[in-house]
């Protein structure tokens, strides 16, 4: 995952160890439009429309794809929301019928696409090598030191260190 988002980066033209990552600025330029939006739902965080069909009529649709993202959730969790979404749309995980919808505290109806999603978010906003020695440097200050320089929560942070193998310190 790591080399096919440095590849995204590198042909939009940002260095794949930027960070923090301006997920907007690369979903515009992949052709998604994001909406913060209310769901009925509140466990709904994300929904994804590939078919401009589907989209209201309220909205401009994104060429590629258009990313609803719950207004109930703070600024970490929208960020990482849109590039869980992303992921989704990248990684061609949303199917014939043009939604996704993820929520939070069920299971996900397909594991392995919700896995690979997390992992390419991880990947696009907190880069290898400077994750690396962020986590080194500040992990034992506390997790939410780390997400802070990278524009994550600290379960966000948490989930990149176990993902790379790096020791997580005990609160």
């Amino acid at each position: 995952m790591e080399k096919a988002v440095a590849e995204i980066k590198r042909s939009l033209g940002v260095p794949s160890d930027q960070y923090p990552v301006d997920v907007l600025a690369i979903a515009s330029a992949l052709g998604v439009k994001v909406y913060d939006t209310e769901f009925d739902d509140p466990s709904i965080a994300l929904l994804v429309v590939t078919d401009q069909k589907r989209v209201p009529s309220w909205v401009t649709p994104g060429k590629r794809a258009t990313l609803f993202v719950s207004k109930e959730k703070d600024t970490l969790q929208r960020t990482f929301a849109v590039a869980h979404g992303l992921g989704h749309v990248v990684l061609g995980h949303v199917g014939e019928e043009g939604f996704r919808m993820d929520a939070t505290g069920g299971p996900p109806h397909d594991p392995k696409a919700e896995w690979e999603a997390n992992r390419f978010a991880t990947a696009l906003l907190m880069p290898e090598g400077p994750f690396r020695r962020a986590w080194e440097a500040l992990a034992g200050r506390g997790p939410h030191y780390v997400g802070a320089l990278f524009g994550v929560s600290a379960n966000a942070a948490l989930a990149r260190a176990e993902e790379l193998g790096l020791e997580v310190p005990l609160p």
